[in-house]
């Protein structure tokens, strides 16, 4: 009877495992692959990167030391690139048949400051906590850095043939300007970074208040950052005597003028396609028809809607903000000069000399000289007489790039299938990523984090509580697999 029992037992499995779906011998195991990705995020945030300007600024081979080791256990070999001690940026390439140049996924490992007390988790434990992960870098940018990371795994395990190679570069000091990251690579291992085309940060796959996909905003262009100084001089002395010129009031002067003052509006190719693209949003009712007419590059409806929401506004015109100012030496001692720091973000194709002229004469300055840091350093002290400006940081000048390209299709496509109702939106951002290096060379570059996220989140970047969701880091990786091999094709 024991015997009959157990011989029937096997029967019965045997026979509802022949009815159970059986997993195709190539099929991935998703849930597997995002799991995998979640955990090497946590790992990432556990390690600090936090960046700062220079050549000892940062601890990101650290990181990738790591990187390349969980590679090298996937069958996918990697390199490190240092620009400066401790400061590395990382390669891995998936060979693909060659008949199509390559692309490259990029992100950058280094992080932004945190400050603990401020936090409701410690922003380096890489804890999961109500379906979140929490930590410094959890969205900007190590949780595509986790996700390109898994992809890369996942085709050196799979094996795809593809038409092309796909290259992986994860880059530092984007935080304190790239010039130890990605613009070290581009200047210095062009070889390792020639590609036809790049997927970066910079876009954002947006969730709705029931947490379905709405909106995905894929960013093709970005404003030119720069940091220029007014300079001022002024007669030091002693404060019991007071004489003039006060460079400190001279300073308050000039910013009183200018307090009103804003650069003309202007309307790039990727600001035209992207109000035309939102206009007929529901939440866009009461700008449509002043979004219609910009998207068609009228300036009259473009300073109509630039004064509505700072917003629009940022997007519409050359941005002039002080945000630093700096004067005297001692508080009984008249200053002997003083400055302001004027943030300035170019519209891509404007330039930095004519608005600096227009601001000194909106200021009241007249014509007055432009200097270099170096070349006002070298100025002996007893010529430095005059107002000038000192550029602290000269932005990057890169071209917006085209709509009609095979990113764009192929986000497209994708989303026809995985979010239907979803509008898809070209952005200029109006802070900066290291796409403006390789634009500036002639490469496309599009802005798209893999993981989907809600406002709550999005508002946490560079803020304190950090956060991803899980779910958003699992389906970013089959999202971003999914566009490789439709930009690589298969051979």
């Amino acid at each position: 009877m024991g015997l009959n029992l157990q011989v029937l037992s096997l029967l019965f499995l045997f026979l509802v495992g022949c009815t159970l779906p059986q997993r195709p011998a190539g099929e991935i195991a998703w849930k597997k692959e995002g799991e995998s990705a979640v955990t090497l995020l946590q790992k990432m945030i556990q390690i600090d990167t936090t960046s700062s300007p220079g050549a000892r600024g940062g601890r990101e081979t650290v990181l990738l030391l790591q990187v390349k080791e969980f590679l090298a256990a996937q069958g996918m070999e990697s390199q490190i690139f240092e620009s400066a001690p401790g400061r590395g940026n990382l390669i891995a390439r998936y060979r693909g048949g060659g008949k199509k140049k390559p692309m490259m996924i990029m992100a950058h490992v280094d992080v932004v400051n945190s400050e603990p007390s401020m936090w409701e988790t410690d922003p380096l434990s890489g804890e999961i906590r109500g379906g979140f992960i929490w930590g410094r870098g959890a969205i900007d940018d190590k949780g595509m850095a986790a996700v390109g990371v898994q992809v890369m795994a996942l085709l050196a395990r799979k094996q795809p043939p593809l038409e092309r190679d796909v290259i992986l570069m994860l880059n530092g000091d984007e935080e304190s300007g790239g010039v130890y990251g990605a613009k070290y690579m581009r200047d210095h291992h062009p070889q390792e970074v020639d590609c036809a085309f790049i997927v970066n940060e910079g876009g954002r796959i947006s969730l709705d208040a029931k947490g379905q996909i709405s909106r995905v905003f894929l960013q093709c262009s970005e404003k030119v950052y720069n940091d220029v100084r007014l300079w001022v001089p002024g007669r030091s002395g002693h404060s019991s005597v007071p004489v003039l010129p006060n460079a400190i009031l001279d300073i308050a002067e000039v910013l009183s003028r200018l307090k009103g003052y804003q650069a003309p509006v202007g309307v790039t190719p990727t600001m035209a396609n992207h109000f035309t693209a939102i206009a007929s949003l529901p939440e866009n009712e009461g700008f449509r028809s002043l979004m219609e007419r910009v998207g068609k590059g009228d300036s009259s409806a473009a300073e109509r809607l630039a004064v509505l929401r700072p917003n629009f506004n940022a997007v519409l015109r050359t941005t002039i903000v002080p945000t630093k100012i700096k004067g005297g030496i001692r508080v009984n001692v008249l200053p002997p000069s003083a400055e302001v720091n004027f943030n300035i973000r170019l519209l891509p194709g404007e330039r930095l000399l004519p608005i600096l002229s227009s601001l000194a004469k909106k200021g009241g300055l007249g014509d007055i000289p432009v200097y270099t840091e170096k070349e006002f350093s070298a100025l002996p002290a007893d010529s430095r007489k005059d107002p000038c400006f000192i550029m602290e940081t000269k932005g990057v000048d890169a071209p917006d790039s085209p709509w009609d390209h095979s990113v764009v299709k192929a986000v497209e496509k994708l989303l026809s299938v995985k979010a239907p109702e979803a509008v898809l939106v070209p952005v200029m951002l109006t802070g900066a990523t290291d796409s403006r290096f390789f634009r500036e060379i002639g490469i496309p570059c599009y802005g798209i984090h893999p993981c989907p996220s809600g406002l709550a989140e999005l508002r946490t970047i560079h803020n304190h509580n950090e956060r991803v969701r899980v779910s958003s880091v699992e389906w970013g990786v089959r999202w971003l697999y999914d566009l490789v091999i439709e930009l690589t094709g298969r051979t």
